[in-house]
């Protein structure tokens, strides 16, 4: 109970009260369970360094890991650079017989994903005793306050925006095909943490140590990994000043928006932000061949109102794969917009205003909703009211805080849309 308490307290003073981004909960948690974990000096980073090490891998020595200030409130373990790294130096190098999940020294994984599931969960309970032990100690993913593990009241707080009816499919996914259709919740806490840790730390169902320990972001990006036949090897593509984080990235491109970085991660990127999904024009007779439905997309970088409007592939395709040139894709985005046809502007115009029409709330209301939420999570700690809906008030909180970045990217899009119609001398030209 105790522990327990310590761990809310760190989360409430992680947060932010207002404005809070989506990932605050979650990340805040690890963060907190890492370090009560590391009092006992069973866990630290020092010891899974030596691990990787005594079994043929390579780890800098200017690679650290410490709690990171992401934002104006938020905690977040990730990597720091001890002392200056040059550009191309190997920050990592680790042999397939440390990537959990592969089969021997190769990166071959198994046919059956339940097979390398069930293997992480059994190591899991194996304890101390478990090769894999410097590793698991630090995965605190059991922890991860993700949508994938939220109940109807939580979902039901994005109001239908995305990933609204897709939260649950990998947690129904893994009690169908690997634990006989027992409900996620159900399941021993080591099965749970198996498929959590996949879905939070893997890449493609190899866990890799020390590497996802580090923090994504794709506007901040400066490694990059690959993999040959003897392993994989992280490399940084900047110079990295002493103190300054490492970050790797969980993908980009046209696959990872907004909506499934969040469904899986439950974070939201602060900059660039790719949001992508249907949406039924309600004008439309529905007798063409979408049935009336529209792919809205749209990325937002840096700055005020600088949205690229239906972006093309070759601007998404840099998302992810190395460092962004931002002023490219700024200069980029001005282009791409003007060359935008009046007709296509104004479609989509209408298509956010009627969006937003359809929300339940404002930001301004869920400014005021997210404070007394809060609020109420203070009162329970303050009352040592640790019963289970602890953890379904802090994903309403999360769930509130995404749907409020969601809709002031709305706004960010409509508006940088109308300003662009607004420069056109003939608004009617086509």
């Amino acid at each position: 109970m105790e522990k327990l308490t310590m761990l809310i307290i760190a989360i409430l003073v992680a947060a932010v009260i207002i404005g809070a981004s989506a990932d605050n909960t979650a990340a805040a948690a690890a963060a907190a369970s890492t370090n009560e974990k590391e009092v006992d000096g069973t866990y630290k980073f020092d010891n899974l360094v030596a691990w990787v090490q005594q079994n043929g891998g390579r780890v800098n020595d200017h690679l650290g890991i410490t709690n990171h200030q992401h934002g104006n409130h938020q905690v977040v373990r990730g990597g720091v650079a001890l002392q200056n790294i040059q550009s191309g130096s190997e920050l990592l190098f680790l042999p397939w017989n440390i990537v959990f999940g592969t089969i021997h020294d190769t990166p071959t994984l198994p046919d059956n994903k339940c097979d390398v599931l069930q293997s992480y969960a059994t190591e899991v309970d194996a304890g101390r005793a478990s090769f894999w032990y410097p590793y698991l100690a630090l995965d605190t993913s059991l922890s991860s306050r993700v949508p994938s593990v939220w109940n109807d009241l939580a979902i039901a707080e994005l109001q239908g925006l995305p990933p609204y009816g897709r939260t649950a499919g990998l947690t129904d996914w893994y009690s169908s095909n690997c634990a006989n259709d027992v409900p996620f919740s159900d399941l021993p806490s080591s099965s749970r943490q198996a498929l959590l840790a996949a879905v939070t730390r893997a890449a493609g169902l190899r866990f890799l140590p020390v590497y996802d320990l580090l923090n994504h972001h794709n506007g901040m990006l400066n490694t990059e990994c690959s993999a040959v036949q003897e392993g994989v090897t992280l490399t940084t593509t900047t110079d990295i000043p002493k103190g300054d984080e490492i970050f790797n990235s969980y993908g980009g491109g046209q696959v990872n928006t907004v909506a499934e970085i969040f469904r899986k991660y439950g974070f939201v990127d602060e900059w660039p932000q790719y949001h992508s999904w249907e949406q039924r024009d309600e004008e439309s007779d529905g007798d063409d061949d979408d049935g009336g439905m529209n792919t809205m997309h749209f990325l937002v970088l840096p700055g005020q109102n600088n949205v690229a409007i239906y972006p093309p592939p070759s601007m998404l395709s840099q998302i992810g794969d190395n460092v962004l040139d931002i002023d490219y894709l700024l200069a980029e985005t001005e282009k791409h917009n003007q060359g935008l046809s009046t007709q296509q502007l104004m479609h989509f115009s209408k298509m956010l205003a009627d969006l937003i029409a359809t929300l339940i709330t404002t930001v301004d209301e869920d400014t005021v909703i997210l404070q007394q939420m809060n609020d109420s999570l203070r009162m329970m700690i303050l009352s040592q009211d640790l019963s289970g809906e602890i953890e379904q008030l802090i994903d309403i909180i999360s769930a509130i805080s995404y749907r409020m970045q969601f809709k002031q990217s709305i706004r960010m899009a409509l508006d940088a849309t109308n300003q662009v119609l607004s420069l056109r001398n003939e608004p009617g030209e086509l």
